[in-house]
């Protein structure tokens, strides 16, 4: 491809497994989409591939002539936007052309989460005996506590905890930054990992919160790595990835009385719509209650 060299597209692959949680096969398939735009756009200038939406209007027109249908053409259209969100994350582009592009309407499928039971298993298992277990305790701490994208927590710093005020700021899609609510255990966590762990990995002046053995800021795929280590022999039988950990804090919040408005601004959504799929998890565990309980079941 003339217009993006093989490592971004091997950073973009890192990318769908860290950032998006995404299965070998939904990687490949995606791969198969954007590979498939960018054969496409080899005929537009570089300049308006990245800035112009009416070039990805015209691919999703070319789709339709060719016949497939909406489920399809809204997975190629997820596959962009997560290619554009990507670059904008990379700061290859300064606008995301597919930002506004709206996708066929279709059911969503629900985000599969981890219990509290299982949440717990996975911290508990970390034994703090070493500056690693200080610094993946922290990290899983701080996911599961404020419900953090892989590249937001990665960009953490110290500066942005407020402990006495119990909570830190995050700067999120779009470069929008919010303040999250974060509990003392996970406080707690984070400045045994700074107080006895983080000097282990500082090799230069460096502000950012979780750091890797070479004194740099962690990547997504070190982010993956870490959980899936610490998982590999807990015999927890689901796929565990990074943002199952944010999905899991949005829906335990529900589940505990928490409301919508305040789930989204937490978890940085600009639409409601978005976190609605997290009420759509907690009806289908009331619907198990009701199954079980209910006596004309």
């Amino acid at each position: 491809m003339k217009f993006f060299d093989e490592e971004l597209l091997k950073n973009y692959k890192n990318y769908l497994v860290t950032e998006k949680g995404c299965s070998d096969l939904t990687v490949d398939s995606y791969m198969r989409d954007i590979f498939q735009y960018l054969s496409y756009v080899e005929k537009y200038d570089l300049d308006k591939v990245l800035v112009d939406k009416t070039v990805l209007e015209s691919f999703i027109a070319e789709l339709s002539k060719l016949g497939l249908n909406s489920s399809s053409i809204a997975r190629k259209l997820t596959s962009i936007k997560n290619f554009y969100t990507f670059l904008f994350y990379e700061k290859k582009i300064e606008h995301d052309p597919s930002e506004n592009i709206i996708p066929p309407k279709l059911s969503k499928r629900l985000p599969e989460v981890l219990t509290y039971e299982e949440i717990r298993k996975i911290i508990n298992s970390i034994d703090e005996k070493s500056p690693y277990d200080l610094r993946d305790k922290a990290l899983i701490e701080v996911m599961y506590g404020s419900g953090l994208r892989v590249s937001e927590v990665i960009n953490l710093t110290i500066e942005n905890l407020y402990r006495e005020e119990g909570y830190i700021k995050v700067t999120g899609k779009r470069m929008k930054q919010r303040i999250v609510p974060l509990n003392e255990i996970a406080f707690e966590s984070i400045f045994s990992y700074i107080h006895y762990g983080r000097k282990h990995f500082e090799k230069t002046k460096n502000n950012y919160l979780f750091l890797n053995k070479s004194g740099n800021q962690l990547s997504r795929m070190a982010v993956w790595n870490i959980l899936n280590k610490r998982v590999k022999n807990l015999k927890i039988l689901k796929n565990v990835h990074p943002h199952i950990l944010r999905h899991s804090f949005a829906t335990h919040l529900l589940e505990g009385g928490a409301d919508l408005r305040s789930v989204q601004e937490m978890l940085g959504h600009s639409s409601i719509v978005t976190t609605e799929i997290y009420t759509h998890v907690d009806r289908k565990k009331l619907i198990t209650i009701y199954d079980t309980y209910h006596p004309r079941r």
